[in-house]
């Protein structure tokens, strides 16, 4: 090329040559080596890189694997057309823009080159001017293009992050024209009220408010309350379809906000927007009404508990006063119902509880309260009686509707109500009043031994007010170690020597003297004294054997009573082997005594406790045995060792022959399961010699030993133990 056509082309192409990049790659695909050498040289000289492909194929796969600006594609090719290279870059998503360069008989061929996709073309012969000029257009043309697609493309990427952080939000996100009409929602409203946008769009906003809702709504959006400030906050229910009760809470918030001038399409008017926020508060409601519930009603019958009664006695106390009108308050207790627990266990003990809720409610009148005091206690409140004798049908009802028995499990079992009633306001005026007198009335009327009911009377009081003192007392007599241990010998019947002892506590009250255990073991039981009363024996009996063997005394078996509220206890087995490494105690010589009833209250729990304390050594013993719900196959199942002849079938030897088969059985019982049996309450001659003539093991009783103090017992075995026959 002369320097006169270069300088020609540089006046012809103008601002164009400017924009040219000169590190420009171009492909040629040309089948004429000679036409494709000429068009690379005077690429060259005006700055471009180029690379040749002689066909189709190749060049396609050449801009597969490279990065070119441009291609000048001829249309005759010898294995495919330059349309088939068009249409297959098009296919694979090469975007290099193309160029045809074509002769003056294939101008037809160029013109559907352009409508495949290609960006210009250029006659052959060429003229270099124009074909330079051609490419700088073009690529010019194609960076501009990239350009915008760039800008169109950050554009499109802002609108999808904006959408996408709106609709992940997980609040609705609305706006609302001038006149509360819904003109933007995000998705979330879908999501939380299952309604589409085209339900929502261009209606008010009030129209999706839950009916009771309404007025509020629509005082919140009026336009004076809006006006009032630039940010507004209340709560809404919004109707839901996703939801079975129709709706849903939502904490809205609602800020105004104007539109940018000449956007509402007046000048100079700047038209009033809302931008919203509703907050989904449905959850956190549920969990207030849940928690609201559960502080005010009992977690196994789902009665009110004892705070919403005394609440609902607050409210009836006020009307009765007003109204000069009578209240009865009941307290309300299963008969008998510890020895079904026992009997049922635990959990079909609970859902007994549940039945007993029900049939008491079926029962009543709509201004009643039924609550749960506890254990199997309830509360009545009897609203707006005319009479005691009111009261009572009441009772009467409850007791009719008890007649059929109760079914739990394959299990059935008869309850019957006893009742302590106090009235309003002849037996109290506040609302702790009436249940504390009710409470006095149950109790005194059980202890009577009247079933039914039992109206509060004064004098109950101050029995009950010495009985809660006792129990005072009997706490300070816990941590002032007022209690004394006695010890009755249990004696073998072959050589008549000490076997074993049981320990028997005795309270030594300050003012009463002497207490025998029945004089307070219920009480501690009333109180949940019982686990630290045989914690205190337990500890007692461990200093006292450590003490006989530094002196040099062989301690024998010690037997412990054990309560079955204290075994219950999760760390009983821990605490008790702790006390006895404590005290270098050997477990071989300690026996614990358990009612036979400990057996059927939670099999799985005691068989663990039992087995573990039989690994370390500890004596297994079951008192009053036939007395209860005698079974033999937890005399197998777990680790016993001992059984005890309950004394009421001893002191029926003298007089009773029918009692003599019952102990002959447990003889055979105790020596087929080679198991130690003892004899309690042995006070007679021919008691002696029945139980010595069929094999009973060892006996303990009046006649060979009362309960020793510790200095008698001791005296006793250092001299050998030995109690002398006749």
């Amino acid at each position: 090329m002369t320097a006169w056509k270069a300088s020609r082309l540089a006046d012809t192409t103008g601002p164009l040559v400017e924009a040219q990049v000169t590190s420009r790659r171009l492909l040629i695909i040309e089948d004429d080596p000679g036409f494709a050498e000429s068009l690379r040289f005077l690429l060259s000289f005006n700055g471009f890189q180029s690379e040749i492909a002689e066909t189709g194929v190749s060049g396609l796969e050449m801009l597969a694997n490279g990065h070119f600006d441009l291609v000048l594609l001829d249309l005759r090719l010898p294995d495919i057309t330059g349309h088939d290279v068009i249409c297959s870059a098009c296919e694979r998503g090469i975007t290099t823009p193309i160029i045809v360069v074509s002769g003056e008989s294939e101008i037809d061929a160029a013109i559907l080159a352009l409508r495949l996709g290609a960006l210009d073309f250029v006659r052959k012969p060429i003229e270099p001017e124009l074909v330079i000029y051609a490419i700088n257009r073009a690529l010019v043309q194609n960076t501009l293009l990239l350009e915008n697609q760039s800008a169109q493309n950050q554009i499109n990427r802002s609108e999808r992050l904006h959408r996408f952080l709106i609709d992940a939000s997980p609040d609705i996100i609305f706006i609302l024209d001038q006149n509360g009409r819904v003109s933007f929602v995000n998705d979330r409203m879908k999501a939380l009220l299952g309604l589409e946008d085209k339900a929502v769009l261009g209606r008010h906003f009030s129209r999706l408010v839950y009916t009771h809702d309404r007025e509020r709504a629509r005082y919140a959006f009026s336009a004076q309350k809006l006006s009032e400030t630039a940010m507004h906050s209340f709560e809404l229910r919004l109707k839901s379809l996703a939801d079975i009760t129709g709706f849903r809470y939502f904490e809205v918030k609602l800020a105004v906000v104007g539109l940018p001038e000449g956007e509402s399409g007046e000048d100079e008017v700047n038209q009033d927007h809302y931008y919203g926020v509703a907050r989904d508060t449905t959850a956190r409601r549920e969990v207030e009404a849940l928690a609201h519930y559960q502080a005010n009603h009992d977690a196994l019958t789902g009665l009110p508990n004892r705070n919403l009664f005394r609440d609902h006695l607050a409210l009836a106390l006020i009307r009765a006063r007003r109204n000069s009108e009578q209240i009865a308050v009941l307290h309300l207790n299963l008969d008998r119902f510890k020895h079904i627990n026992d009997l049922f266990g635990h959990a079909k003990a609970d859902e007994l509880l549940r039945q007993v809720g029900e049939r008491i409610q079926r029962c009543l009148r709509g201004g009643d309260t039924l609550a749960r005091f506890v254990g199997d206690e309830f509360l009545l409140l009897n609203a707006f009686i005319g009479s005691e004798q009111d009261v009572l049908q009441i009772v009467d009802r409850i007791n009719q509707e008890f007649a059929a028995p109760f079914q739990v499990a394959d299990k059935s079992a008869h309850l019957s109500v006893s009742a302590g009633i106090a009235l309003f306001p002849t037996h109290g005026d506040s609302a702790d009043e009436l249940i504390r007198h009710a409470n006095i009335a149950l109790y005194h009327g059980r202890l009577s031994g009247h079933k039914g009911h039992s109206f509060f009377m004064p004098e109950m009081g101050q029995n009950t007010d010495q009985r809660l003192q006792l129990q005072s007392e009997l706490r300070q007599a816990i941590d002032q170690d007022q209690f004394v241990m006695f010890y009755q010998p249990q004696v073998g019947l072959r050589d008549r020597c000490i076997r074993g002892v049981e320990a028997l506590i005795r309270w030594n009250h300050p003012q009463r003297g002497l207490l025998q255990p029945g004089d307070f073991l219920q009480l501690a039981e009333e109180a949940d004294l019982i686990g630290s009363l045989d914690e205190w024996v337990t500890r007692d009996v461990c200093k006292t054997m450590r003490e006989w063997q530094r002196e040099g005394i062989a301690p024998p078996r010690v037997a412990i009573n054990i309560s079955p509220h204290h075994l219950e206890e999760n760390d009983f087995v821990t605490k008790f082997i702790a006390l006895l490494t404590e005290y270098d105690i050997n477990p071989a010589v300690i026996e614990i005594e358990l009612t036979e009833n400990l057996f059927i209250r939670d099999p799985s729990m005691v068989a663990r406790k039992l087995q573990t304390l039989a690994a370390h050594g500890v004596m297994i013993a079951i008192d009053d045995f036939g007395t209860q719900y005698s079974s033999l196959s937890y005399l197998q199942k777990f680790p016993i060792h001992t059984l005890k002849i309950d004394k009421s079938f001893v002191w029926e030897i003298d007089r009773e022959y029918r009692q003599h088969a019952i102990i002959k059985a447990i003889i055979s019982i105790a020596h087929g399961l080679e198991l130690n049996l003892v004899a309690e309450g042995v006070e007679t001659d021919e008691q002696f010699r029945f139980l010595e003539i069929h094999g009973c093991n060892e006996i303990q009783g009046y006649l060979i030993s009362k309960p020793l103090q510790r200095e008698q017992l001791e005296n006793l075995m250092r001299q050998g133990g030995r109690f002398q026959s006749d």
